[in-house]
């Protein structure tokens, strides 16, 4: 039988691997072993193409001047492709604890954590197929500490021993997937690999990276559900998953994890908010730019660390609701871009650090609250393509200020860049009944918690310190060492 040409078989994978990742839930490797001989067949597997051209097809790819290169389907697909392959090999069907005891190891170690961590590189750097910076150039022998990208610390109880803590490949523009060795790096407490052209899915095995306390691989191509291999890291604190092809339901477990800030943007969720969202303790949730439909959970009146929340971009289409008004330390509050009906809650007026609130693009109507436009923080306020009727002096008389305030495109009279009469008419005369929307309780509030109910935990947990003389890369963003990825315009 002749060989497929190399362009139709990894766009044919390519497509249906996108197609059909989302369904599945866990990516056990049975499931997918099955899934990818569904895909392929049986013409297909007597006929893979040699691994040496796909790779030299890859390699001889133009690379764009920009940070970031694109990735092809058909290159997408090739990479996803031999994850799933390794996936199927039955020794990595369950990750065992001596992983590295199963694993050729070419060059003397006795340290067992740099041992482990020489085999997770190992198996990292096999499963790249495109450096163009040759990141990875000095991957050699045994001394792992020395690895560009790679951050070192002496144990605390034997200064004498060393272990990997750190790892970043922020910015290294590596075309690969993210094998399952990675989770071998049980001691590192931060992983970044934003801006960089991974993709595949997250392995279910990453819940054994038990230190993690940063884990970010934000503006890549990786795909699937929203990967609950985070959900199981114990310390986990800054989750950066932004920029990516991640699909389906936000977990309602997400929102019970003591995270600090947390970026999902620019993917493809589109599930609703869970009813648990309030009991999130992040100080920054960047949502935006996803497919997330229905309410604003009533229970966000509870998120008391909340500094920044940005939900702009999505189809939210209930009402905003007044238990926003308690967000006492909210400084950006966006919920622009969606299609919220109804009024601003006079509550608004309760957030005193506010400085900037977006709710432009939406469907809102009646007047702007007088408290709100009277915040002293308050440095811009867009409540443009709307149809409010009336909005206060106050919005008016700060306009001469430094602070932006855009009323545009709305139904209030006297006012210039508003729309006609014609078409404020229909959506002004009819005012909106928030309770159709069903947002949180359908009728009376709950009852008071129990007064000998436990105490709430505590508001946010200060970070782990570093281990002596760890070396971590630049900091940067919110207190983090993590660069945020390229940030382009609308979150």
């Amino acid at each position: 039988m002749a060989e497929p040409s190399i362009s139709s078989l990894t766009f044919n994978v390519c497509h249906v691997f996108h197609l059909r990742v989302s369904s599945l839930p866990s990516l056990a490797s049975s499931t997918l072993s099955n899934f990818f001989q569904a895909v392929s067949s049986s013409a297909m597997e007597a006929s893979i193409p040699n691994l040496a051209l796909l790779h030299l097809l890859l390699l001889l790819l133009p690379s764009p001047s920009s940070i970031i290169a694109a990735v092809s389907d058909s290159e997408a697909a090739m990479i996803a492709r031999h994850q799933l392959q390794s996936f199927s090999d039955p020794r990595y069907a369950v990750l065992p604890s001596s992983l590295e005891f199963n694993i050729e190891v070419e060059v003397e170690i006795r340290n067992p954590a740099l041992r482990r961590a020489y085999s997770a590189f190992q198996a990292l750097k096999n499963a790249i197929y495109s450096d163009p910076k040759n990141f990875t150039g000095n991957w050699v022998g045994p001394f792992v500490c020395s690895y560009k990208g790679v951050f070192c610390a002496p144990f605390p109880e034997d200064p004498s021993l060393h272990f990997v803590a750190s790892v970043d490949l922020n910015g290294a523009d590596i075309a690969g997937f993210l094998p399952t060795e990675l989770a071998l790096l049980a001691t590192a407490t931060v992983f970044h690999a934003n801006s960089n052209r991974f993709c595949g899915v997250i392995p279910e095995i990453f819940a054994r990276l038990e230190s993690m306390f940063e884990f970010d691989v934000s503006n890549n191509r990786l795909v699937g559900g929203f990967p609950r291999a985070v959900l199981r890291m114990p310390k986990l604190k800054y989750l950066d998953l932004r920029y990516n092809d991640f699909e389906g339901s936000l977990p309602a477990e997400l929102f019970e994890k003591a995270l600090d800030a947390l970026f999902v943007n620019g993917n493809r969720f589109d599930s609703s908010l869970p009813e648990n969202f309030g009991n999130s303790t992040v100080s920054i949730a960047v949502l935006a730019n996803n497919r997330l439909t229905g309410c604003i959970p009533r229970s966000i009146g509870r998120m008391a660390n909340l500094n920044e929340l940005i939900l702009m971009g999505n189809k939210l289409d209930s009402c905003l609701p007044v238990e926003a008004g308690q967000l006492r330390n909210a400084t950006v509050f966006d919920v622009g871009f969606n299609s919220l009906s109804g009024v601003v809650p006079e509550s608004f007026a309760g957030m005193k650090n506010l400085e900037e609130l977006d709710v432009s693009h939406n469907l809102l109507t009646g007047a702007i609250p007088n408290g709100v436009c009277q915040l002293p923080s308050l440095a811009n306020f867009n409540f443009s393509y709307n149809y409010f009727e009336e909005a206060p002096a106050e919005c008016r008389t700060r306009e001469a200020s430094k602070s932006l305030f855009d009323d545009s495109l709305n139904c209030i009279s006297r006012r210039p860049k508003q729309r006609t009469e014609k078409v404020c008419g229909p959506v002004v005369s009819c005012p909106v009944d928030c309770r159709k929307f069903k947002c949180g309780y359908a009728a009376s509030p709950p009852p008071p918690p129990s007064l000998f109910s436990s105490p709430p935990p505590p508001a946010q947990s200060p970070p782990p310190p570093p281990p002596a003389e760890i070396v971590l890369p630049p900091a940067g963003g919110f207190s983090y060492a993590s660069p945020p990825p390229p940030m382009y315009k609308g979150y």
